[in-house]
């Protein structure tokens, strides 16, 4: 599939991810993502969507979750965590909302993406 199409009467695009913009998990406890296209290898600043958020040590255990509306592309943990390694972001829903047009476009299933730090 291209981009963005109409399938029936939902709007369909199976090219979105998340895309960790800037990261200091380990030194400040903050991270910055974007929904990203990724047939254009950019950011689509309109579109949002809620996602959880975990965090895991060399381990793999994991050692702090939390949630994000997607409203904003700034997370901020509570603590740095120097101990962190990688972490996984997963949409709650299997779209995300064009925040200009309320439009919703689906995906197969959720976005998600593991990050190495």
């Amino acid at each position: 599939m291209l981009a963005q199409e109409k399938v029936g009467d939902r709007w369909v695009d199976n090219n979105l991810s998340f895309y960790v913009v800037n990261e200091s998990i380990k030194k400040d406890g903050k991270l910055t993502i974007c929904v990203f296209d990724t047939t254009r290898d950019a950011c689509i600043e309109n579109l949002q969507t809620g996602f959880e958020l975990k965090v895991y040590d060399a381990s793999d255990e994991m050692i702090w979750e939390g949630i994000g509306s997607g409203r904003t592309k700034q997370v901020t943990l509570p603590t740095a965590l120097p101990k962190a390694s990688y972490i996984t972001i997963k949409a709650f829903k299997p779209y995300v909302t064009n925040k200009r047009t309320g439009n919703l476009i689906y995906q197969d299933k959720a976005i998600q993406k593991k990050h190495t730090l």
